[in-house]
This record gives C-alpha cells, sequence and structure tokens, in this order.
C-alpha cells in the first residue's frame, strides 16, 4: 500500500519516488496480457492466522483508517489461495485484517477475492 501517496516514507528511499516505479511496473504487468494477481498488504504483524476478517480495497483507502495491518500467516494464506482461486485473476487489490474479534475470520477466499475489482 502507499502507491496514490507521494509522500510516503518509502519515496525517501535511494533516489526517491520508489513507489511511483513500483506502480509502473504493476500497469507494465497488467497491460503484459500475462494473467496477474498484485497484493498490497497492510503492515505485517507477527500475529497468529485465521483470526481475524480481511478486508480488500484499492487504492489505498485503508492508510488513513485504523485498520492498515495483516498477520504475516494471513498474508501467507491470501497468497496461496489467490492461486488456487480463479476469482483473484487479473486484480490488484490492498488487503488488511479487521482486530481480532471485529467480524467473522475470512474462510471464505473466493467471496474476499470477488470484492475486489479486475484491474489496477
Amino acid at each position: 500500500m502507499g502507491v496514490t501517496k507521494a509522500d510516503h516514507p518509502l519515496n525517501r528511499i535511494g533516489n526517491g519516488k520508489i513507489l511511483f516505479w513500483k506502480r509502473m511496473a504493476e500497469e507494465y504487468l497488467a497491460n503484459s496480457g500475462v494473467p496477474y494477481t498484485i497484493i498490497h498488504p497492510g503492515g505485517l504483524q507477527d500475529k497468529p492466522g485465521g483470526q481475524r476478517q480481511l478486508l480488500v480495497g484499492k487504492h489505498d483507502q485503508f492508510m488513513d483508517s485504523t485498520t492498515r495491518t495483516i498477520p504475516r500467516a494471513d498474508l501467507a494464506e491470501v497468497v496461496v489461495q489467490t492461486l488456487l482461486e480463479e476469482a483473484a485473476l487479473n486484480k490488484s487489490f490492498d488487503i488488511v485484517a479487521d482486530e481480532e474479534g471485529q467480524g467473522k475470520p475470512t474462510t471464505e477466499w473466493e467471496i474476499l477475492f470477488e470484492q475486489a475489482t479486475p484491474g489496477l
């Protein structure tokens, strides 16, 4: 996440604009005709997976919210599920996790990926 925020801290690394060039690479991939799934995770946490509701969005919609993180174990499961679920194909999305106890833990992967709109 962070590609729409010019003042994001990652843009101060190296010569700057690292997220701008990341976005350019994503656009190149999306326009190449090669099947893709691009995942923009929130901040990674060392917490157990499978205990939270996962949320998908686009264009950094979670950057200004209190829900901006995801357990590493949940992100790993998301990556595996994108390989198994056609609903994740040719999509780019942000993904974060609600706090534990907020909502039902995500297990319906097709439903989750259908919430993401095609393209960048």
